[in-house]
């Protein structure tokens, strides 16, 4: 089955990990209004990009994917 990457999810895991979307942007590369829009579920980021947010907070990119019939 599909996965995509949650948004609010990593937005959770980000906060729980007290880290700013400037923090997070820093340690990938990409802009805080790239990572605020992968927040809200304005964008989908491709798959390096997931991993590497995910890495950022500490997480396996699994834990911030979700089934596709789950998402919606």
């Amino acid at each position: 089955m599909p996965r995509t990457f949650n948004g609010p999810r990593f937005r959770d895991q980000r906060r729980l990990a007290g880290l700013s979307v400037e923090d997070i942007a820093a340690r990938i590369g990409r802009s805080p209004f790239s990572v605020w829009g992968y927040e809200r579920g304005a964008a989908v980021p491709p798959i390096p990009v997931a991993d590497a947010l995910a890495d950022a907070i500490g997480l396996p990119l699994e834990r911030l994917l979700v089934d596709d019939l789950k998402a919606a």
